[in-house]
C-alpha cells in the first residue's frame, strides 16, 4: 500500500509545517459507535462514500485532511465506548465543521445517491461525541499508512492542567529516543478545546505509532529511565510518581487507518 502521512498521520506532517509557520493545527475527532446488527465493514463502506464529500471540502480549503480509523482487530476494553474514530484537520476552527449547502447541492446533482447518505449513515452508526483538539507537540511523521496506532485519552485536575501540558512536552524527548531505538515510529500530543469540561474521557489525547504489533512488546524501560534522568533529572520512582500524580489514562485503544484523503 502506498505510504502517506495521515492526519493523525497527515496531521503530523501538517503539524510540523504549522509549527514552523506559527499556525496551530486543529483536529475534530468524532467517536463512532456501531448500531446493533451492523458491522465495521458496513461502516467503512459508507465512510468511503463520505470520502468524496471530504475531498471536496479539502479542495475548498475548509480542511487539510480527513481520515477514518477503526479499532484494530476489535481489541478494546470495557471502558472504550466507540468502534472507530474519524478526524478532520484544519488550521481554521471556523471552517473545520463547515459543509457548504452549494457544495452539497452540486454533489447531489452529480450523484443523486448522496440525497440519502445521511439516513444511510444513521442506520449503521452513531457519533457518541466530538472533540475539537489542538495539536500541541509532535515528533514528526513516519509516513507509514500501515502503522498500528495507540490512541489514549488523559484526564487531569484543574490544578495540574498546565503542569501536565509542560510534562508531556518534556516527555517528547523520550519519545524521540524511542523512535531512534526502533520502539515507535511517531508520537503526538493534543489538547481538547471543546467540549469545555473536566468530566468524561479527559482533556488530552496522544497518538503513538508502532510499525506492527510486535513493537508493543518492546522493552523500553531503559529508555524511560535514562530519559527521565537526562531530560528531567528524575529517578525512575520520581518519574512514575509524577506521571501518576499529573494525570489518569481514561481510555486506551489500538487503531489502524482505513480510509481518508491520502489514498
Amino acid at each position: 500500500m502506498k505510504k502517506l502521512t495521515l492526519l493523525l498521520v497527515a496531521f503530523f506532517a501538517l503539524t510540523l509545517t504549522s509549527f514552523a509557520q506559527n499556525k496551530p493545527m486543529y483536529i475534530n475527532i468524532a467517536f463512532h459507535k456501531l448500531k446493533p446488527g451492523h458491522t465495521i465493514e458496513e461502516a467503512m463502506a459508507i465512510e468511503k462514500r463520505w470520502k468524496v464529500i471530504h475531498q471536496k471540502r479539502k479542495s475548498l480549503g475548509l480542511i487539510a485532511a480527513w481520515a477514518v480509523y477503526p479499532i484494530f482487530n476489535e481489541y478494546k476494553s470495557e471502558s472504550v465506548d466507540f468502534d472507530y474514530i474519524s478526524c478532520n484537520a484544519s488550521e481554521d476552527l471556523n471552517k473545520i465543521t463547515e459543509f457548504p449547502a452549494d457544495m452539497g447541492a452540486a454533489l447531489m446533482k452529480e450523484d443523486p445517491s448522496y440525497y440519502t447518505i445521511l439516513e444511510e449513515t444513521a442506520k449503521i452508526q452513531t457519533i457518541v461525541r466530538n472533540k475539537i483538539t489542538k495539536v500541541l507537540d509532535a515528533t514528526g511523521p513516519s509516513n507509514d499508512l500501515n502503522s498500528i496506532i495507540l490512541f489514549e485519552t488523559m484526564k487531569t485536575t484543574q490544578a495540574n492542567y498546565l503542569a501536565y501540558m509542560d510534562f508531556e512536552k518534556q516527555v517528547k524527548a523520550i519519545h524521540l529516543d524511542r523512535i531512534k531505538a526502533g520502539n515507535i515510529q511517531e508520537w503526538s500530543f493534543g489538547q481538547h478545546l471543546a467540549p469545555l469540561s473536566y468530566d468524561g474521557t479527559g482533556q488530552f489525547s496522544t497518538f503513538t505509532f508502532f510499525k506492527d504489533l510486535s513493537k508493543l512488546d518492546f522493552d523500553a524501560t531503559s529508555i524511560y529511565i535514562n530519559g527521565a534522568k537526562k531530560y528531567m533529572n528524575l529517578t525512575p520512582e520520581q518519574f512514575t510518581k509524577k506521571v501518576n500524580d499529573l494525570r489518569e489514562t481514561k481510555q486506551a485503544v489500538l487503531l489502524k487507518y482505513a480510509v481518508g484523503t491520502f489514498n
